[in-house]
Parts: structure tokens; C-alpha cells; sequence
């Protein structure tokens, strides 16, 4: 499970840099307009997805800030948000990396936050779900950079696992027609 892991975080290093050199050619008036979405903009979604990602790290380790709130807003502009975010993945691989195979099947125990529940699962599972939730919020600011007429590299991940060869068959392994 933990190679699964390890490549998850690798992605969403990769699929949100690719995102990030997309919006840093965004005007301030684009990156901030609302677009309806949830979180408005692509700013407000890609904000979120910090808190998120902090909340949901501070569950897994004990260490950093919990929040009472995801609509918490923790950048005003886009680069303090990409410092922030840089910083954020590269915490996530380190996290990742610590965890041993055993790790994936401890109960992890946290309140919840939109209605306050104490709430136990294995941190695997609540794992998919941090992991997919950044996808999910990744697909809403690539939506949104098509809106605005830009065409945004995909990141579907499959294209990462073809340009690193993470997630890929071994040579040795491939069959061969």
C-alpha cells in the first residue's frame, strides 16, 4: 500500500505545479473571479485545498495547525499561495515517506469538522480520500482555467506515471506481443 502512496504524493506534487504555471499566467482579476463554483475562484479552490491539506495533516501527524474551519482563508494572492502550496506538497512526500506499511492500517481517530463528530477509520482509507479530494478540487481549477480560454496540460494521472514511471510495469515485467 505504501508504494500506492508514495506515488499519490508524487502526483499531486506534479499534477499541482502543472496547474500553478498555468495560473501564474492568469491576470489578478481572472485568478480571483468568480466563476460559481464552491470556493468561487480558482484563488478560493485552490486555498481551500491548502486548508484541507493541512487539516487532514494535522489528523495524520499530530503536528502543524488544526482548524475549526475550511473556509479559513490562508493566502490573499497567488504567490504566497504557490510558496505556500510548494511547501505543502513537499511536506506531504515526507509525511509519506515516514509512514511504514503498518501505519496504513491504524486507526485513526478525529473530529470531524462541518458537523462534529468523532469519527475512527484506518488512515489508509482516510489516506484515498485526502488524495482524492485534492484531485477532485485539482479537476474544478482546470475546469475553470478552460472557462477563462486557457488549455491547461492534462493531469490525468496517467500521463504522470508515463513521464516518471511511477505506477508503471518494470521492463521485465512488460509482455511482449
Amino acid at each position: 500500500m505504501k508504494a500506492a502512496f508514495v506515488m499519490f504524493a508524487a502526483y499531486n506534487q506534479w499534477a499541482n505545479n502543472l496547474l500553478l504555471e498555468e495560473c501564474a499566467q492568469l491576470d489578478e482579476a481572472d485568478y480571483h473571479r468568480d466563476l460559481g463554483v464552491y470556493f468561487n475562484s480558482i484563488h478560493g479552490t485552490l486555498d481551500h485545498q491548502l486548508v484541507a491539506d493541512r487539516l487532514w495533516l494535522y489528523r495524520f501527524t499530530g503536528e502543524g495547525e488544526a482548524y475549526d474551519s475550511l473556509d479559513d482563508t490562508l493566502t490573499g494572492g497567488f504567490a504566497d499561495l504557490r510558496e505556500k502550496r510548494k511547501l505543502m506538497d513537499e511536506r506531504i512526500i515526507s509525511v509519506i515517506d515516514r509512514m511504514q506499511e503498518r501505519d496504513f492500517m491504524r486507526t485513526l481517530i478525529y473530529r470531524t469538522v462541518r458537523k462534529p463528530l468523532v469519527m475512527q477509520q484506518p488512515l489508509g482509507a482516510a489516506l484515498f480520500h485526502f488524495f482524492n479530494h485534492q484531485t477532485h478540487h485539482r479537476g474544478q481549477v482546470h475546469g475553470m482555467l478552460t472557462q477563462l480560454g486557457r488549455t491547461p496540460e492534462a493531469v490525468d494521472m496517467i500521463y504522470f506515471q508515463r513521464e516518471t514511471g511511477l505506477g508503471m510495469a518494470r521492463e521485465e515485467d512488460m509482455v511482449r506481443p
